[in-house]
Order: C-alpha cells, then sequence, then structure tokens
C-alpha cells in the first residue's frame, strides 16, 4: 500500500507534497544534527562514555546514534513509523534531557542546560507538525486509491 512513497516523495512537480518535503526536511537536518552528536562523543569518550549519568541513561544516549538516522530512513521509506518515531525520540530524549539537567541544576545550583532549549523547540516542532504530515500523506494515498 504504501511502497509508493519514497516515488511520490521525490516527484517534484506533485505540489500537495511540498510542506511534506519542508517538514521533513527540517526533521532530517535535525535528526541529522543529533546523529553527528553521538558520533563526536562516541568518538571522543567511547561507546558509552557518558559515564556522569547512570548507565540506563548512558546506554539511550548511546543508542540514539542508532535510532535518529533509523527515524530519518523510515521517514523516506515508511513514514508512518518515521513520524511514530520521530515522536518517540523527541518526547524521550526531551525528557531524560530536562531530567538529567534539573537533576544536576539540584546537586549543583548551575542550570546548564547546552542545547536544550534547541532541542526543546525541535520537539515541539516535531509534535505541532506530525499531525499535519500525517493527515497530508493519508489524504494523497487515499486519493491514489492506495
Amino acid at each position: 500500500m504504501y511502497k509508493l512513497f519514497p516515488k511520490l516523495f521525490f516527484d517534484f512537480k506533485r505540489k500537495e507534497l511540498n510542506i511534506v518535503r519542508v517538514i521533513f526536511f527540517i526533521y532530517i537536518i535535525g535528526f541529522s544534527y543529533g546523529t553527528k552528536n553521538h558520533i563526536v562523543d562516541i568518538m571522543r569518550d567511547g561507546l558509552f562514555g557518558y559515564d556522569y549519568v547512570p548507565l540506563p541513561i548512558n546506554i539511550y544516549w548511546t543508542l540514539l546514534t542508532i535510532l535518529d538516522p533509523f527515524a530519518i530512513i523510515l521517514l523516506i521509506f515508511l513514514p508512518f513509523y518515521g513520524m511514530a518515531l520521530s515522536v518517540f525520540i523527541m518526547a524521550s530524549d526531551i525528557a531524560v534531557n530536562l531530567s538529567v539537567t534539573l537533576y544536576f541544576y539540584f546537586q549543583t545550583h548551575v542550570f546548564s542546560d547546552g542545547l536544550l532549549w534547541a532541542q526543546v523547540a525541535f520537539g515541539f516542532f516535531v509534535f505541532v507538525s506530525v499531525p499535519i504530515v500525517w493527515k497530508r500523506i493519508q489524504k494523497i494515498y487515499k486519493d491514489q486509491g492506495s
């Protein structure tokens, strides 16, 4: 049913997909940036180099090195799964990063948010735009009779 999406997505004559392309492009930039950050961290500190956090958080942050690019691939080939994974990644990553930031704030009384607010903004964009894109893609498939 949804095998046609890459073909439709890259058919630039289809103007009704322009908003989807723009939104997915922003997702791809965001998840590529995240992937780059986690690769740099692994190269600098080792596979589970976040030794200042508990092991489950350390594993989760390292796992994002795989999940972020996987979301990009799914967005292009299986967009509904890609959007679901995007929402999961952003919700869980914001929750984890905010928790760690607050924990360290209460320990040190220093609020070191790093790029937390940029991540929250990107997450908000994902949360708000997924329903719009979801409906647009469903409509296109319905119109195609797929």
